[in-house]
């Protein structure tokens, strides 16, 4: 295990890109990179760091879908109050609609050619959630219907035959939305808090693999699940007491322990061995690790007084999004031969300093 000082972990960075204020959301696909912030600034660059269009939808702005079923609107996120379609080749905002309350999440269902939006309304004198409503629109931005709940959903996915809605309280359990027509399953006695794909986290430590109307459940640990990621043959679990569980055939293969809940999970690749990104989130800033995804040992530890607010991994490349508006985009391979030369040497030499900074100009 190698730790690293966070500044110099950025001076590895293959690129570095910056928004106004903080990053909330962030997308990555074999073309493009797009990032949005909290005060609602989005901008698209190709691969080779150019920019290819900056928008601005007015708040924060989350949860970035993209479809190839539509030629308009076939870039879908929320923000704020809104769920906005623009077009993700020139950014152009082809349409938007305010919900009632906050917006949440938003999915394409391209089965049944829709978008589906999820929002919740806080109620500060009882500081909890006190009512959730699911949106449906064409692509184009007509609203087919909206559906009231008395409760949030946490989690919000989309597969080929249904759309999925994990509750908290009071209903719990999952809705499943198929066209227009909904219901309830009742699972876990326990209010689902997130999910990935069809696996819900709850809050008393269980997951929910749900399938076809059938689920398959497993006690994980005594504490709220908060993040889950799938990386091959892998389930990677992460808790609020800050323990990561790496679950191959419903088994727990590995686990990885610190001190604070670690809310952000994510899987990456180099040439030589998967790797599995994890953080913890904090007013004070973020503590990060770079686990072996085959045993959960150490490649890399480090520490900011600047908080990761979102990350995201596509095959080799890392993306950070951080709390200032960068975005540190680390490729692995890359950033595993900077620790190899760091281990034999001791430290980085200025020259090689200057040649990453460079480097990194030429990408902006």
């Amino acid at each position: 295990m190698t730790k690293i000082d966070f500044e110099v972990l950025s001076e590895w960075a293959w690129a570095i890109r910056d928004l106004p204020s903080s990053v909330e959301g962030l997308f990555i696909d074999k073309d493009k990179i797009i990032a949005g912030d909290k005060d609602g600034t989005i901008v698209c660059w190709n691969h080779e760091g150019g920019v290819l269009w900056e928008q601005n939808v007015g708040n924060r702005v989350e949860n970035f879908v993209i479809t190839d079923k539509n030629k308009s609107a076939n870039l879908f996120l929320v923000a704020g109050l809104e769920v906005v379609g623009l077009n993700s080749e020139s950014g152009e905002i082809i349409w938007r609609y305010e919900l009632e309350g906050i917006s949440d999440w938003v999915v394409v269902d391209e089965n049944n050619k829709q978008i589906v939006a999820t929002s919740s309304v806080f109620d500060l004198e009882y500081y909890d959630f006190i009512e959730g409503s699911c949106w449906r629109f064409t692509y184009d931005g007509e609203l087919l219907d909206s559906h009231k709940m008395d409760e949030k959903a946490w989690h919000l996915f989309s597969n080929n035959d249904e759309v999925l809605l994990g509750l908290g309280r009071p209903r719990k359990g999952i809705l499943a939305l198929n066209n227009d027509d909904f219901q309830h399953h009742q699972i876990v006695e326990s209010p689902i808090c997130c999910g990935f794909e069809n696996i819900f986290g709850h809050a008393d430590g269980t997951i929910s693999t749900f399938n076809e109307g059938r689920e398959v459940n497993q006690k994980i640990c005594d504490s709220a699940i908060s993040s889950i990621f799938i990386q091959n043959d892998k389930t990677l679990i992460s808790n609020v007491e800050g323990t990561l569980f790496c679950n191959v055939k419903n088994k727990t293969k590995w686990e990885y322990s610190t001190d604070d809940e670690l809310s952000l999970v994510c899987g990456i690749k180099s040439d030589e061995i998967d790797l599995v990104f994890t953080s913890t989130r904090t007013d004070e800033g973020s503590k990060l690790f770079l686990l072996d995804s085959n045993n959960g040992s150490e490649v890399l530890t480090s520490e900011t007084k600047i908080s990761i607010r979102t990350s995201m991994g596509y095959e080799n490349m890392l993306l950070l999004g951080m709390n200032n508006g960068e975005i540190i985009i680390l490729e692995i391979d890359l950033l595993l031969r900077r620790l190899k030369q760091k281990e034999e040497s001791g430290e980085v030499d200025n020259e090689r300093k200057k040649m990453l900074e460079k480097l990194r100009r030429l990408r902006k």
